[in-house]
């Protein structure tokens, strides 16, 4: 049992299966744990991620084939955010890039190591069309006791600067420093909040956490597991296989083109993704909201425009800081455009009037607070833009 998995037994965690592996899926409440992310700050351990190491001189050609993302715009101490697709143009998964030095690390929630690795190697038997003249070393880092833990919610930053300084306040987006302690400290987010991801060794993870905890108190942290990304990614969608499988994996359908370099020379799913795009597709997804009382909006059920079917709902959910049902829908293309009214869902328990919506579904807390203006614990600072 790891360094992290025997702290989180040892605070009556409820653990969960996630990408293979066992991490806490709760800690506290699902609305304790919502109202630290959006409100406060939120410490996840997200070890679920497979960390794979792709290191030498080539290792560029290799990784940037991989992704649809262009990996020649980032270097050593920068990441980026790429989905992998199949030759078919759907989406495999999604990644971090993370550049160092040496080579690259790629980072996935819901790809396993061993996968990865897989479609690498496959990938290197085109070494020369790749113009690979050295291979690549490609190493499971997960399974030399790397993990990862993930900090986010708007005052995220101000936590963590308590451990590692003034550094993390001037961190920008998808930039990563190296931590004295043996860590990778990474900008990111998914969910529209500050989000940094630690990684490294468990054993130093672990002891990190303790600290964040002991530093925390006075900023209201609290500790949380992955079930309240169930939630925040429909609020703010990103890729997430348990959403989307069964529904769509093409990323024009999925309107997150933005994740595909169009103007790269090669990348797997290239040519199919490009004649996707040009083509055009019969339904796309949008963001759907109820304009009257809603007791629920499931999978599956129905999007109708004048009694006729015209897409389906993907995911339904209760957002707590809209105090409102939302849903992200697949629906016909002519109607996949926002704020337009005339929808009907058709519910469990009825018929829902309903108009699309602009995804994000919010407007984040984060957004109206800034590191070099703003405190949680510095009365001489407001708290927020607001």
């Amino acid at each position: 049992m790891s360094a992290l998995n025997k702290l989180h037994t040892a605070n009556n965690a409820t653990m969960g299966i996630y990408n293979g592996k066992t991490v806490p899926s709760s800690y506290n409440a699902p609305d304790v744990e919502y109202k630290a992310v959006r409100e406060n700050a939120l410490l996840v351990d997200s070890s679920h991620m497979s960390i794979v190491s792709v290191m030498g001189d080539d290792a560029w050609a290799l990784v940037n084939h991989l992704c649809s993302a262009d990996v020649s715009i980032i270097r050593d101490e920068q990441g980026m955010y790429s989905l992998v697709l199949n030759d078919d143009g759907t989406v495999w998964g999604d990644v971090y890039v993370l550049c160092t030095d040496e080579g690259y690390y790629i980072l996935s929630e819901n790809l396993s190591a061993v996968d990865i690795i897989e479609r690498l190697n496959s990938l290197l038997e085109k070494a020369d069309e790749l113009d690979i003249q050295e291979t690549p070393e490609i190493n499971a880092m997960d399974s030399e006791n790397w993990g990862a833990l993930l900090l986010e919610g708007p005052y995220a930053w101000e936590v963590l600067s308590e451990i590692y300084g003034f550094d993390i306040i001037g961190l920008p987006y998808h930039e990563y420093m190296n931590t004295d302690d043996g860590l990778m400290a990474f900008r990111c987010g998914k969910h529209g909040e500050f989000g940094y991801l630690l990684i490294g060794e468990q054993d130093k993870l672990a002891d990190t956490w303790a600290q964040l905890l002991e530093c925390g108190e006075k900023f209201n942290l609290k500790t949380g597991g992955l079930d309240y990304q169930k939630t925040v990614r429909v609020e703010n969608p990103c890729w997430e296989a348990a959403i989307y499988d069964g529904y769509s994996r093409s990323p024009v359908e999925l309107q997150m083109q933005w994740a595909v370099q169009y103007d790269k020379e090669d990348f797997v799913g290239k040519e199919a993704v490009e004649a996707q795009s040009n083509d055009g597709v019969e339904r796309k997804l949008v963001g759907i909201v109820p304009v009257g009382d809603c007791a629920g909006i499931a999978s599956n059920d129905k999007v109708q425009v004048n009694g006729e079917d015209v897409g389906v709902i993907v995911k339904g959910v209760y957002s707590p800081a809209r105090q409102s049902w939302i849903a992200l829908a697949l629906v016909d293309s002519e109607y996949a455009y926002s704020d337009i009214a005339g929808f009907d869902i058709q519910t469990g328990s009825g018929t829902v009037a309903a108009k699309t919506h602009n995804v994000p579904f919010l407007y984040n807390f984060s957004m109206l607070v800034s590191p070099t203006e703003h405190s949680y614990i510095d009365a001489s600072k407001p708290k927020s833009a607001l």
